[in-house]
């Protein structure tokens, strides 16, 4: 087809075997996959900006060698997006361990013969469309900051007792913050010193062992054989099972009594609007497009799926402030100067863009140096003329954006490996503007959260609640990370997010 094209990059197609896909690393010659932030660059380095690799769980499972088509520019990557049409993919469909135990306890959500939730036809476009009202929307999740605020506030009383077990603190950080948001109680999780329900602590407990076994079994090629195709359950599954039960019954539990106070008018206000109530009464008024059941279990995923997921980037966040003294002293000031005017104490003024704009410079370069997840997104190709590179791409294939490496070049980034809030402020994003380095700008790797109409449907309250935690325990500490000089230190592991191991930080209180 005459001359090639030299603006494209070069297809390259990394060895690969069926069932195993690249993994056999003897064969295939890819880097270690334990490491997220050393794999991703290492691949890029090795492979160029456009391979091919099998991956189980990320690559295509109509293929046996599970292929992925691997892009890094995201312009690139919309042309997948705009295939997709009304009924995109997502990558929590990849999540199959989760959804048979949802299909086997019965879950009407799941149970519909295209999948339903768990699919990409007309049933999950009708649930979805329910689970995101009152949560995606950008004054929806505003709604809910001051009460994320006041579980924060209550939350840093606890820090400095939780200081050697920061990832525990954490999930509780989200459970409580995620509980407010639908229930619009205060759970007190996350302070050691305050009485708590046993019952909560437990969920906490098994919705991180069983979303992050979870995770582990949908990578699984043994479990993919055994559980899926013999029907025999491994002890990795079993594992899961057994943490989603226990979450099952003590969330639905809560449901169900705050649904029976609902009908006996015993909610207060802030109950009231909470996402629960609101659900409820949308339900009831008809409009709601979803069976109880379905509102319901929807609900409890919730729940279910927050305390893991915000931790880890929660974790991520406070780490960078420790390691960073100035940075974190900048932000103090800024943070304490917009909080003035409410007496000192946050409000959901003093978190907006125009009065906090290094606080969200300070989030975003968090998720460039250490994403919970490094592949921005991944979709399926549902055309038949689509072309990536200039080469045509097979209807069905799955393609991911690599959200990390790009990040972290130097032709992209002056210094990467430092931690500079200020190259997302808004002067340094107008100076790339017209420049080949504006591409770091790109929607797709603002957060961790997807794009597109399978975006993380909390992701809006997710980031509000990061950014209040961070918030709220930089305004109460000076924080800083003895014993522990460089990011290059602090080990970390891909569980259901890729998530730090942190060290034990010092909270000294600054009143």
């Amino acid at each position: 087809s005459g001359a090639p094209d030299v603006s494209h990059p070069k297809l390259v197609e990394v060895p690969s075997l069926p069932g195993v896909g690249s993994l056999l690393r003897a064969y295939s010659g890819i880097p270690a996959l334990d490491k997220p932030y050393d794999f991703w660059p290492q691949m890029r380095k090795q492979f160029g900006d456009f391979y091919t690799m099998g991956m189980p769980g990320l690559g295509s499972d109509d293929c046996s060698k599970h292929t992925c088509y691997v892009i890094q520019d995201p312009k690139e990557m919309m042309k997948v997006l705009r295939s997709e049409g009304a009924y995109p993919s997502g990558m929590a469909q990849g999540s199959w361990g989760i959804f048979k135990w949802e299909k086997d306890a019965g879950f009407e959500s799941v149970s519909h013969d295209d999948m339903g939730f768990a699919g990409q036809g007309e049933n999950w476009k009708r649930i979805r469309t329910f689970m995101q009202t009152d949560l995606l929307h950008p004054t929806a999740a505003r709604g809910y900051t001051s009460g994320l605020i006041e579980v924060a506030e209550l939350a840093s009383i606890g820090a400095p007792a939780s200081a050697s077990d920061l990832n525990s603190y954490f999930e509780r950080c989200a459970f409580d913050m995620f509980s407010t948001v639908m229930f619009g109680d205060l759970m007190e999780v996350a302070d050691p010193n305050t009485p708590t329900d046993p019952e909560d602590v437990e969920f906490v407990r098994a919705a991180k062992i069983g979303l992050g076994t979870g995770v582990k079994v949908s990578r699984s090629l043994k479990d993919a054989l055994l559980v899926k195709t013999l029907g025999i359950e491994t002890e990795q599954y079993k594992l899961m099972k057994d943490n989603l039960d226990i979450c099952w019954e003590i969330g639905s539990g809560k449901i169900k009594r705050f649904m029976d106070k609902r009908e006996n008018d015993e909610l207060n206000e802030r109950e009231k609007n909470s996402y629960l109530y609101r659900a409820l009464e949308r339900y009831e008024n008809g409009k709601s497009g979803v069976s109880l059941k379905e509102a319901l279990e929807m609900s409890w995923g919730g729940i279910f799926a927050a305390v893991d997921t915000t931790s880890g980037k929660m974790g991520w966040n406070v780490l960078h402030a420790a390691l960073n003294p100035e940075v974190q002293e900048r932000l103090y000031q800024e943070l304490s100067h917009a909080a003035a005017a409410n007496g000192g104490r946050l409000n959901v003024e003093a978190l907006d863009k125009s009065n906090a704009p290094y606080l969200h410079a300070f989030v975003r370069e968090s998720h460039r140096l250490t994403p919970v997840v490094p592949i921005a997104t991944r979709k399926r190709v549902a055309s038949d003329e689509l072309t990536i590179h200039g080469i045509t791409i097979p209807r069905g294939s799955a393609v991911a954006c690599d959200g990390y490496s790009l990040g972290q070049d130097p032709m992209y980034i002056d210094d990467p490996r430092s931690f500079q809030p200020e190259r997302w402020l808004g002067d340094a994003v107008q100076a790339r503007k017209g420049t080949p380095r504006e591409l770091i700008d790109h929607p797709f790797f603002k957060d961790p959260f997807s794009q597109g109409a399978r975006k993380c449907p909390g992701s809006r309250v997710a980031l509000n609640e990061v950014a209040v935690i961070l918030s709220q325990l930089v305004l109460d500490y000076k924080i800083t990370a003895p014993g522990t000089s460089s990011l290059e230190e602090v080990p970390y592991a891909q569980e259901t997010v890729v998530e730090p191991r942190l060290p034990t930080l010092n909270f000294e209180p600054r009143a």
